[in-house]
């Protein structure tokens, strides 16, 4: 399974998800109204830029997942706590040796063109994901799919190769319209014109694109799910920052998706802007090179971790809108994350006591640490034209050298530096990762991935063996007990130091009511939106 875990991994790297917009939680259109919901309106959301394709498939880009899963549903999807919830499937259930998956698709479920959605669209979306001439960058999903087969039109059963706890995340996403692409080339369906004029199952249509200007979406009237409440959803290219900044507060924009915490405070005081702080999925930490003696004592390890002030630089650079992190294991994830760990504290005497008793000391008098007649000096390493992490370096250089700890930065191009962590030739390097709600983190922490994104060449015999039982474990909480186990064994070693958080902060013109952005999207429950008089 390896193959398909590194596949995830990447597709994290590079800040993509397939569920990148949760599912709504009520979709028969029942919903109870608050007094002043109506509808009309149109709601602006600035973007920095165009979308690639509105194929899922295809898609390769944030905003294209975000845009297409308002016009294209999958058969289920992750919730605000990363549970999967029906959407296209009304149910679902797993064979007793979890080699099959059986959706019932609701029978309400039409194409905005009117055809219904049906057990044959899912099967051609991944009878056309499984074939290697179509080349689609979710092909890796379906690596573990045996076959998928059709029992009647509103039933479709997926096989598997093997049992594996997170059979959802490779199956449940968004469906293509058989009727319309069946007789398309298989080879030609990345640039048929479907991706630039597709048809939807969700709750917008798109109306509108514009290329490199707008995408303007208006009600599916035949969504099952009942009628949006805006008139309009327009994404609006706004490529400087600066500029999307002037244009919520002067209306043009009703929307930000994601402020800069330094830039927060120009909006908190206009009285039009609403802020949103949200749980972020992006955490930045130090790894350490276990293959260089200085860092090859947990004792050693844990005092650096303690010599560095995390909440102070919570403060500084993010302003606040940051929360300290002490695993890899994103909160979200509620199920397996362990909230229990006690977070090492900020603590400078404590670090130099740890480093004492592992004879590191002052002995000549110069102000750093020594042994052996070797000072305690290393380079910290990290990627040009990134200004927090830029500022982030500085700021542990100068909490270290509190501590008698001669830290050099060193700042290269994101590929050179890729390069010489691949290649560990590192002291140490400062990282972020965004998440993923899959958990398995084999390709970070066993000692089998050293060559793949394990770079620190951190080892340990009990995680390793606790890693490959919560990867084949299919109950759910008993997975969650080996997972927190983990977290607990990795956390004591501290091969990384984990600082934190990155939260995702969201601004909405005040007009507009029922906004509930979440982590895993800011535009969540969008359809329940709507503006106000004024």
């Amino acid at each position: 399974m390896i193959k398909r875990i590194v596949f995830t991994l990447l597709c994290v790297l590079i800040l993509t998800f397939v569920f990148c917009n949760p599912a709504k939680d009520d979709k028969s259109g029942n919903t109870e109204q608050a007094a002043d919901a109506g509808y009309g309106g149109t709601l602006v959301v600035a973007v920095t830029g165009d979308i690639d394709t509105f194929n899922p498939l295809f898609s390769r880009s944030s905003l294209g997942q975000d845009v297409n899963h308002l016009l294209m549903l999958g058969l289920a999807d992750l919730d605000d706590k990363g549970n999967f919830v029906p959407e296209l499937a009304e149910s679902w259930e797993r064979s007793p040796d979890f080699l099959k998956i059986t959706y019932h698709l609701r029978k309400n479920a039409k194409w905005s063109d009117g055809e219904p959605v049906s057990a044959y669209d899912v099967k051609f979306t991944f009878d056309v994901l499984m074939d290697t001439t179509v080349g689609s960058p979710r092909q890796g999903s379906a690596e573990y799919i045996k076959s998928v087969t059709v029992k009647d039109s509103s039933t479709v059963v997926f096989e598997f190769v093997e049992a594996y706890p997170d059979q959802m995340f490779d199956t449940a996403g968004e469906i293509l319209p058989e009727h319309l692409l069946k007789d398309v080339p298989r080879n030609e369906l990345a640039v048929n014109e479907f991706g630039r004029n597709p048809i939807s199952s969700g709750p917008f249509v798109l109306n509108k694109w514009v290329s490199k200007q707008y995408i303007e979406l208006t009600p599916n009237e035949t969504y099952f799910g009942g009628r949006p409440y805006l008139d309009k959803l327009i994404f609006k290219v706004v490529p400087n920052s600066t500029n999307q900044m002037t244009q919520l507060q002067t209306g043009e924009v009703d929307m930000l998706l994601d402020v800069a915490p330094e830039k927060v405070g120009q909006l908190a005081s206009n009285n039009n802007i609403q802020i949103y702080d949200v749980p972020g999925r992006v955490y930045n930490y130090v790894g350490y090179n276990e293959q260089n003696p200085l860092f090859s004592s947990v004792a050693v390890r844990r005092a650096l971790t303690m010599a560095i002030d995390r909440h102070k630089i919570i403060d500084a650079l993010l302003f606040g809108y940051g929360k300290a992190c002490i695993s890899s294991f994103p909160p979200t994830v509620g199920w397996a994350y362990d909230d229990q760990i006690a977070e090492l504290p900020y603590d400078p005497a404590k670090a130099r006591q740890l480093l004492e008793q592992e004879g590191w000391k002052d002995s000549d008098g110069d102000g750093w640490l020594d042994k052996d007649g070797k000072k305690f000096e290393f380079s910290i390493k990290t990627n040009a034209g990134n200004a927090l992490r830029s500022d982030l370096a500085v700021i542990i250089q100068d909490q270290l050298k509190q501590v008698g700890i001669k830290a050099d930065i060193r700042t290269l191009e994101w590929t050179t530096l890729l390069d010489e962590m691949r290649k560990r030739n590192f002291d140490a390097y400062i990282g972020g990762l965004s998440t993923s709600l899959y958990v398995d983190p084999t390709p970070i922490y066993h000692s089998s991935s050293v060559n793949l994104f394990n770079y620190v060449g951190y080892a340990d015999p009990e995680v390793d063996a606790l890693i490959e039982k919560g990867r084949v474990e299919m109950d759910r909480e008993k997975a969650a007990i080996t997972w927190k186990k983990v977290q607990e064994l990795i956390y004591a070693d501290q091969p990384y130091t984990y600082l934190f958080w990155i939260d995702k902060v969201v601004a909405v013109n005040k007009h507009f009511r029922n906004v509930t952005p979440v982590t895993l999207s800011a535009l969540y429950q969008v359809e329940k939106w709507y503006r106000i008089p004024g």
